[in-house]
């Protein structure tokens, strides 16, 4: 089998305040056999200033319960670390306005409100859109969300 060719969506390019969901980063962080190539890719694009991403309370949370569960406090500090290095990756905060956005999303939607966030978050965006491998979250027309198979 030959090895993938990746490339940025032409519609991507440029983009502001794209949000990252957090299995793009636990793929990269993990070195994912199917999308961790995928991940890295992406974040070639934001070094290069391609476009520029954010990282929502919501993905940190999230990457921080495994290696804590684990007793990993050496990987949590290194995601941390990881976190808040990572070029044109813009930390973002969650605001009263948005959790009132990702509850309306949540009950038209009927998807996890961590999603929910995830999408709310990514439509205070210019161009609002979320990079995920969650299919389920294509059906959310108030934001462009891409696939990380979109990439391939």
């Amino acid at each position: 089998m030959g090895e993938q060719v990746l490339r940025l969506p032409k519609s991507l390019e440029g983009r502001k305040g794209v949000i990252l969901d957090t299995m793009v980063f636990i793929y990269l962080f993990e070195d994912t056999h199917e999308f961790g190539s995928v991940s890295e890719f992406i974040f070639e694009q934001t070094r290069a200033g391609r476009l520029e991403c954010a990282l929502t309370p919501i993905s940190a949370a999230e990457l921080m319960v495994k290696p804590i569960q684990k007793g990993r406090h050496d990987l949590a500090d290194r995601y941390r670390f990881a976190l808040s290095s990572l070029k044109n990756v813009v930390p973002l905060s969650l605001d009263f306005e948005a959790g009132l956005m990702a509850g309306s999303l949540k009950a038209k939607y009927g998807l996890p409100l961590p999603d929910m966030i995830q999408a709310a978050l990514a439509m205070r965006s210019n161009i609002p859109t979320l990079i995920t491998n969650d299919r389920e979250m294509k059906r959310i027309t108030e934001v462009e969300v891409f696939l990380l198979s979109d990439f391939l």
